[in-house]
């Protein structure tokens, strides 16, 4: 069961032309905004690999678009949300992108997750004029593929593996093995944690990448150096609980195991039972309320029906909940520029970049409910707090919060000079 369901605009147009396919749109209130509504387009992973984050998007982005029109819309306007399934595939993302450009007519895009998908979006949103904030944690969207109208507020793969790869190895040890997916994501993780490793004057002295969905991972899972102090793991989708069934059946019971951002949110970890006890994790904010509970993300995960141990209520569905904060905060962003760059359309929307680019700096609040957040005008790459998570009889726990700056790193882009 989801949360978006077509209205009657939606089913109309897609039964009026074969080029709607794939889109939906949710419903809208217009309590407190009136007007021509503000098209946002969410190139989403509904089905897939990455469908089990797609479900809080696509959550957050409907109660969020509730809340805002609620309380005013964007500049007293409403706005409208128009999903396309991305089916985490590049070449579906990429067409259903432009499906949403140039046949919806959005106004701007919440992305996709995906990092093929994400760093193939870049170009065409800069082509076409079109603001567009990424979900995708690869690198490369804020870096190489980075432009003005490309602005990211989820942590990207560099920041915690900075962060975290810093922190385990004073924990831990200086002698790391990687284990990764073989495709965007895990490579910019094998990357960055050699970094991060590195700066904390260790070596990874081992790293294994795995075809995303191998047939036989354990073949792989085999090959680590059982010498190693620890193991940091950036897999996904099916490859992910067999390895940590994997590990400590080849003799990794005593190492801990370090996993990626994002990874226990991916699926649900508890379901491997003691195969997961002591096992690490990272994430921008904590699993459970107690670990952080400020009014405002107290208030923001109820909004999004969030229990104190991080399941969703009434299903009691694992929550990717470093997912949700990055969409609504999207949305926040989005409306602060808008009314303030006195933007009307998207003949307006070269304004947005500029206007945010002078405007850095976000307080918590009920729009920035995660915490204080800066955008970084160079790159157009926000950094937040990272949590070192860990699993301790069926608990996710937050061990460590570190700062922002401790994901900092220095970028090759300058776009305000530009």
């Amino acid at each position: 069961m989801t949360n978006w369901h077509p209205n009657r605009r939606s089913v109309l147009l897609g039964a009026a032309a074969a080029a709607s396919a794939g889109v939906f749109a949710a419903p809208r209130a217009h309590a407190a905004a009136s007007g021509e509504p503000i098209r946002i387009g969410h190139q989403c992973e509904v089905t897939g690999s990455l469908a089990s984050s797609g479900y809080w998007h696509r959550k957050t982005i409907n109660l969020a678009a509730e809340w805002f029109n609620a309380h005013g819309g964007f500049a007293g306007r409403p706005i409208e949300i128009v999903g396309i399934d991305t089916e985490t595939k590049v070449d579906v993302g990429i067409a259903r992108l432009r499906q949403l450009i140039q046949d919806q007519k959005v106004d701007f895009v919440i992305g996709s997750q995906h990092g093929g998908i994400a760093l193939a979006s870049t170009a065409i949103v800069k082509d076409e004029g079109v603001p567009y904030m990424s979900m995708s944690r690869s690198e490369g969207v804020t870096e190489g593929g980075g432009n003005p109208f490309v602005f990211r507020l989820i942590v990207n793969t560099r920041q915690t593996d900075l962060a975290a790869g810093r922190a385990m190895a004073d924990r831990v040890g200086k002698k790391w093995a990687v284990l990764y997916a073989d495709y965007v994501w895990g490579q910019s993780h094998n990357t960055g944690w050699a970094e991060a490793i590195g700066k904390a004057g260790g070596d990874v002295v081992q790293s294994i990448a795995l075809p995303v969905n191998s047939n036989d991972p354990i073949s792989y899972i085999s090959k680590l150096d059982r010498s190693a102090d620890g193991v940091f793991v950036a897999l996904i989708g099916a490859d992910l609980p067999k390895a940590f069934v994997a590990l400590p059946q080849l003799g990794f019971t005593r190492k801990p195991i370090v996993t990626a951002d994002y990874v226990f949110g991916a699926f649900d970890p508890l379901s491997n039972g003691k195969y997961v006890e002591g096992v690490w994790g990272i994430d921008t904010l904590p699993w459970e309320l107690s670990d952080k509970n400020t009014p405002y993300l107290a208030a923001f995960r109820e909004r999004l029906g969030i229990d104190p141990n991080g399941r969703e209520v009434g299903t009691g569905r694992n929550v990717s909940v470093g997912e949700t904060w990055p969409v609504w905060e999207s949305l926040s962003v989005l409306k602060l520029a808008v009314e303030g760059a006195n933007w009307r359309s998207r003949a307006d929307s070269a304004t947005l970049p500029k206007y945010i680019e002078a405007h850095p700096d976000y307080a918590a609040g009920e729009l920035f409910p995660q915490g204080a957040l800066h955008l970084r005008p160079q790159d157009h790459q926000a950094f937040a707090a990272i949590n070192l998570l860990q699993i301790e009889k069926g608990r996710i726990l937050s061990r460590q919060e570190l700062p922002p700056e401790a994901g900092l790193y220095p970028t090759k882009m300058n776009l305000v000079a530009g």
